[in-house]
């Protein structure tokens, strides 16, 4: 009788461990690149560099000055969708960043040549953005080809432009199951 009951209770275990509820909170996934410990971003359009974003937070941190100009690209998988781009934290005596958006993995014109129709969207931030998703704000750029709500999947091209005081940002891209 013995025998039965823990085998009874051993199926059980067995059983509700492949529990596939979506209920189940999953592990909270991150990617985080720091320019001053993963090298400079690209400043090339045609080549920016690729970066793993994971579903869950993935974070940024990047300085600009006049002359650095960086571009990256990234992926967001079939079934999910981008839905936040937080700024975390903003350092500079200039309070003018700016942070252009482009479907495809390459940006489409260097910054000496780029239009606002060129760009899916884009946002002058600063300061006052700390703590604050950006996203729905950098999809009314006036001129751009805009977008509302969350990006779905496919590949996207970020241009961070910095033209006077050096800065330091920190990006969290946040990406969801849809």
């Amino acid at each position: 009788m013995k025998k039965i009951f823990f085998l009874v209770l051993a199926l059980s275990f067995i059983t509700s461990c492949g529990n596939d509820d979506d209920t189940i909170e999953q592990p909270k996934l991150s990617f985080d690149y720091n320019e001053d410990l993963s090298g400079d971003l690209s400043s090339d359009n045609t080549s920016p560099t690729s970066l793993a974003f994971v579903v869950g937070q993935n974070t940024i941190n990047a300085n600009q000055s006049s002359s650095d100009v960086d571009y990256f690209t990234f992926s967001v998988p079939s079934g999910h969708e981008l839905t936040q781009i937080v700024v975390d934290d903003y350092q500079s005596s200039d309070d003018a960043g700016f942070i252009g958006i482009a479907n495809g993995g390459t940006f489409p014109k260097d910054r000496a040549n780029t239009e606002a129709s060129d760009l899916l969207g884009g946002l002058i931030y600063g300061l006052p953005n700390r703590g604050n998703d950006i996203l729905a704000d950098m999809g009314a750029l006036n001129g751009a080809q805009g977008f509302t709500g969350a990006l779905p999947s496919g590949s996207y091209s970020v241009w961070l432009n910095q033209t006077g005081a050096s800065s330091e940002v920190f990006l969290n891209f946040v990406i969801v199951k849809q």
